[in-house]
């Protein structure tokens, strides 16, 4: 039977949702708060959830992350009680299948269910044909940097030598691993993403190795962990950085003989995967700092991969632009195009987000516009902070512009750390820590958006 989590705290939605859902054929279970569904999937395998914007204990943008971290493979459909549209996108890009607007379409919700469940299956598997949408889905451009990760890459992928990717966050990362993964011999075989920083610190071992029943309390049934769930594909371990010094040795351990052994075993078992790995710090420096360990990083590091920023390749702007354009039109929106001014403006942007918050931008841009074209002042309308040009910047300490830049990056998406997190090029975790060393208010990290579901 299908099952379906609802994470919801209106007890009536819950009710008439599990009632409908149960009538055609789906195992509905039901939590009215983050923890509450945070611990149902801990305890069972679920492979689909449905989960609300607005929740008492925490903004459902703050545990989507979390979810696709710690369950990559489980779908997540939001539900919002207003149409907005920055909030929907925000959550497709942090790994959400779709979105919702309550009073929910019963017709609509079971369609949105099973293509999700379709695109599990496919994940599952590893569909031959999702590693080809991949391949496509790379912009190279024409910069020789580009060119030169596209030649390393082709020759990596099809041994089984571990591939390290390093650039800062939002310049595609998890695009070139999975391309890695499309090209090698396990290319029908799992792809498994970890997203170490999105982890918390003590389920960090049991979501990467598993727990056997009873291996501490909560461990209701036996779960297998990721580097399991990828046997015979490839692992990808991203933020790879963000790893605890214990779990780094278990990861080094496994490495050296291939064997993993559940939280509570006694057994190991011998798992074979292809190991990817990301980070956006420099992990040379965490070596010297003894924050990363060197002979895990001697592993890891076989072939390394160095993606460019976007603003060391703006003569690729137009093209990953032209590319967005092409999607979104693709997708059913209305044709747009840009400015010649428009596209200037967009190739002096530094982009501290990079090709991912150029993709963003993108689409607020044309779903924004009200006319075929989008111009040079729409543009400078959106891209933070305007422009610098003229007048002069005066002098501030680095912790001081820090702080500017966290405060700058809360004020500019109101309740939702993750989107915060990840315009700063830096960790959720990360973040937390910034704002408790800078002592920003509760009421500044946490306010939401007026008007937000």
């Amino acid at each position: 039977m299908k099952t379906v989590l609802i994470v919801d705290d209106e007890a009536t939605l819950r009710r008439v949702l599990a009632k409908e859902l149960g009538k055609v054929g789906y195992n509905v279970l039901t939590a009215e708060n983050a923890a509450g569904g945070l611990a149902v999937l801990d305890a069972q395998d679920v492979p689909l959830v449905l989960l609300d914007l607005k929740l008492p204990d925490r903004s459902g943008l703050e545990v989507l992350p979390e979810i696709k971290a710690r369950w990559p493979l489980t779908e997540v459909i939001m539900l919002t009680g207003h149409g907005s549209v920055a909030t929907a996108i925000e959550a497709i890009r942090l790994g959400a299948y779709d979105y919702q607007q309550k009073p929910c379409d019963l017709d609509e919700l079971e369609a949105l269910l099973l293509k999700a469940l379709e695109r599990r299956r496919l994940a599952l598997h590893a569909d031959a044909l999702t590693g080809g949408r991949d391949l496509e889905a790379i912009e190279w451009g024409a910069s020789r940097g580009m060119a030169q990760i596209k030649s390393d890459l082709e020759k990596a992928a099809p041994t089984d030598a571990p591939v390290l990717i390093v650039g800062e966050s939002g310049t595609g990362k998890e695009l070139i691993a999975r391309r890695v993964h499309a090209l090698s011999r396990v290319a029908d075989k799992p792809f498994v993403v970890v997203n170490c920083g999105a982890i918390p610190p003590s389920l960090v071992e049991s979501t990467l190795f598993g727990h056997e029943r009873g291996a501490f309390t909560g461990a209701e049934k036996r779960k297998l962990g990721l580097v399991e769930v990828a046997d015979g594909g490839t692992l990808f371990l991203d933020e790879l950085g963000e790893l605890p010094p214990e779990v780094q040795v278990k990861l080094l351990r496994f490495l050296q003989s291939g064997e993993v052994l559940r939280v509570g075993a006694l057994e190991p078992i011998q798992v074979t995967v292809r190991v990817v790995a990301a980070t956006n710090v420099d992990i040379d420096r965490a070596v010297e700092e003894h924050a990363f360990r060197e002979d895990l990083l001697y592993r890891l590091d076989t072939i390394r991969l160095k993606l460019p920023a976007l603003r060391d390749r703006p003569g690729d702007v137009d093209r990953l632009v032209a590319r967005f354009l092409r999607e979104l039109e693709a997708k059913g929106r209305p044709p747009r195009r840009f400015s010649p001014e428009a596209l200037d403006a967009l190739r002096a942007y530094p982009w501290p987000g990079n090709v991912r918050e150029l993709r963003a931008v993108t689409e607020r841009l044309c779903i924004l516009s009200e006319g075929p074209e989008v111009g040079v002042h729409e543009v400078q309308a959106r891209l933070r902070g305007g422009s610098a040009a003229g007048g002069t910047m005066p002098l501030i300490t680095i912790r001081e512009a820090e702080e500017r830049l966290v405060r700058l990056a809360l004020e500019r998406y109101p309740g939702d750390k993750p989107a915060a997190a990840d315009v700063l090029g830096i960790s959720l975790k990360t973040l937390y820590n910034k704002i408790k060393a800078f002592e920003i208010s509760d009421q500044i990290a946490s306010r939401k958006r007026t008007g937000s579901a």
